[in-house]
């Protein structure tokens, strides 16, 4: 249902007005009308996480652009579930809506943080060594704890799990 009413409302809708638009005034620049939020919609959908992988190396965000990865040896403590910190949160780049939760985000309490969340019932949280955190959602959360523990055991690391 969501990604119907997304793409209807931010797609179907202004193509729908910018053709009728288009006809009705006989101006063919009007065909452009949805292109802004068509260009909206796609950069936050290039943008969502789509999944983490872990390795000896460390944890992955897997994303159509810009993937990141966290070093396995700057991880100190793994949190799960997770739990976004009280107070007012200020999202400095990000999206909340039809992909999930995710970017950049400050709070009083925590500081600038990451969120990469499809799934609030799944969130995990990676506290590093520098004290920022990074919010993530696996599908399975305590395969993905048991997971990163092992792999930092491999590697000579200890982290802590909470």
């Amino acid at each position: 249902m969501t990604w119907l009413v997304g793409f209807g409302a931010c797609i179907g809708v202004p193509a729908v007005l910018g053709l009728a638009f288009a006809i009705g005034n006989q101006e063919p620049w009007l065909l452009l009308f949805p292109l802004p939020l068509i260009l909206a919609f796609g950069i936050t959908y290039l943008f969502r996480p789509v999944g983490f992988v872990v390795s000896s190396q460390g944890v992955g965000i897997l994303r159509p652009i810009g993937s990141r990865k966290i070093k396995l040896k700057t991880l100190q403590q793994l949190r799960a579930p997770a739990a976004f910190p009280t107070g007012l949160t200020i999202g400095l780049f990000r999206a909340q809506g039809f992909f999930g939760t995710y970017g950049t985000f400050w709070n009083r309490h925590w500081g600038k943080f990451s969120v990469y969340v499809t799934n609030q019932a799944n969130m995990v949280e990676l506290l590093l060594a520098n004290g920022s955190r990074v919010i993530v959602s696996p599908d399975e959360p305590q395969d993905f704890v048991r997971t990163v523990c092992n792999a930092a055991r491999a590697e000579g690391l200890d982290i802590q799990v909470n």
